[in-house]
């Protein structure tokens, strides 16, 4: 008889906590991957003496050791997240579903990931999908094709009414269609919504007729990424999103060489945020360039002859910097995490002061935030000299209103607006670098 599992359901928000009081780990395995996850920074999962201690941040998902499953929604969802989703990663204008048939304002990230990758799919289905030229070689009554004379030598001549021939056959069966598939496939894991999940999975029995399954792996994917040309470019959202639902299956250890799957799947909102914001600075601060991970070269040097290991230098990288006449004007750096609602943690403080007093950018430093709150505004904090009292930089808490940035993405005429917008976060008082 198999004995039934009661699961337990914990259901959170990112930068959120729990004390779940008379519970445990039940197994090795689960204690194994709660330390993993501890490890990787992904979740905070503490055993107490009575109870477990559950602390999010950043990442979002879905996890579950053995009969506890958590899952973490990120703040904003539905169709706002959807708008910012699309915008973000640059997905195209496709028709939506029936919004109201599927109560897509309910759908969770990986949900909307996944109705946008089956949008995708059902485009380039219904468009025609990719065909490439495969080689074929084979003997035949009707030659087609290069009669292969070399072939007709090497076996002494004619034996049979067939003609040995080599030529291209155009073959739906190649890498990208390959992956698109095995993608479908793998959303239909990860996948909530049942009525999403039913034309998937009509979509997957047509494909695999004419394509073959592979094994999703990085690899695979970036010979998915390297066959890509300008006749294949309706494919990169695919790819795109089939690489975020593949890696956030498992760990890539910091050895390189393993990957630990999960129970599950997460994405750290940060890599979405960032790109988020990217995408914004350079669509609208026009003015200016911009430049991201900014390399800080020879900020921080091993003093010579003091550096027995051989070390590499450390190198600030600050996510974000505008240049105006190849001179940097300002540093920025965006944080998920609600600045307005919570403290400014000191690791983040000290990373921007780091920022701030290097000298680049007019001793200035902005922190990008997320925020929900239409009131939340600008936060400064001075960076002083301690003995003269002097300031010497200045940090920037710059709120990003998601709801906001989310109407004026779906908005047709919102493009002015966003530049005002925008513009705000990099000169807060409306006026243009004055120094400090």
């Amino acid at each position: 008889m198999v004995k039934m599992m009661n699961i337990r359901t914990v259901n959170m928000k990112e930068w959120d906590s729990i004390i779940l009081e008379g519970c445990e780990l039940s197994n090795k395995n689960a204690k194994k991957t709660a330390r993993i996850l501890n490890d990787s920074g992904i979740i905070k999962i503490i055993e107490l003496k009575d109870g477990i201690l559950i602390e999010t941040n950043s990442h979002i998902g879905r996890i579950k050791l053995d009969d506890l499953q958590i899952n973490i929604m990120p703040k904003i969802e539905g169709i706002p997240l959807y708008h910012l989703l699309r915008y973000a990663y640059g997905f195209r204008d496709i028709k939506i579903l029936n919004a109201a048939e599927h109560n897509i304002d309910k759908f969770s990230f990986f949900d909307l990931l996944i109705l946008e990758l089956y949008l995708e799919a059902r485009d380039l289905f219904f468009g025609g999908i990719h065909k490439s030229y495969i080689v074929r070689e084979e003997s035949l009554q009707n030659p087609k094709g290069r009669i292969d004379t070399n072939k007709i030598c090497m076996q002494g001549g004619m034996l049979e009414a067939k003609l040995p021939c080599r030529y291209f056959n155009r073959d739906e069966n190649n890498i990208l269609n390959q992956i698109l598939l095995a993608g479908l496939n793998l959303s239909l894991n990860l996948l909530i919504d049942n009525e999403i999940r039913i034309r998937i999975e009509r979509l997957c029995r047509i494909l695999s007729e004419s394509i073959d399954d592979i094994v999703l792996s990085r690899s695979t994917l970036q010979f998915a990424r390297n066959s890509m040309n300008r006749l294949t470019e309706r494919y990169s959202t695919v790819l795109e999103i089939i690489n975020i639902l593949y890696e956030s299956q498992g760990i890539q250890l910091e050895d390189g060489s393993t990957k630990v799957s999960l129970q599950g799947y997460f994405f750290d909102m940060n890599i979405f945020f960032e790109t988020l914001v990217y995408r914004l600075l350079i669509d609208y601060c026009e003015e200016y360039s911009i430049i991201g991970q900014y390399s800080m070269h020879d900020m921080f040097t091993y003093t010579p002859g003091y550096n027995p290991q051989r070390r590499k230098s450390p190198t600030p990288r600050p996510d974000f910097a505008l240049v105006e006449d190849g001179k940097v004007i300002r540093l920025l750096d965006a944080k998920y995490r609600d600045l307005w609602k919570r403290s400014l943690p000191t690791y983040m403080l000290y990373q921007l002061a780091i920022y701030a007093t290097s000298g680049v950018g007019s001793n200035v430093a902005t922190i990008l935030y997320p925020s929900e709150d239409d009131t939340a505004v600008v936060q400064k904090i001075d960076v002083k000299n301690p003995i003269r009292n002097t300031k010497i930089a200045q940090i920037v808490l710059q709120p990003v209103d998601l709801n906001k940035v989310a109407m004026l993405v779906s908005k047709i005429d919102g493009d002015r607006e966003l530049i005002s917008y925008v513009n705000k976060w990099i000169f807060p008082n409306l006026k243009k670098s004055q120094g400090l």
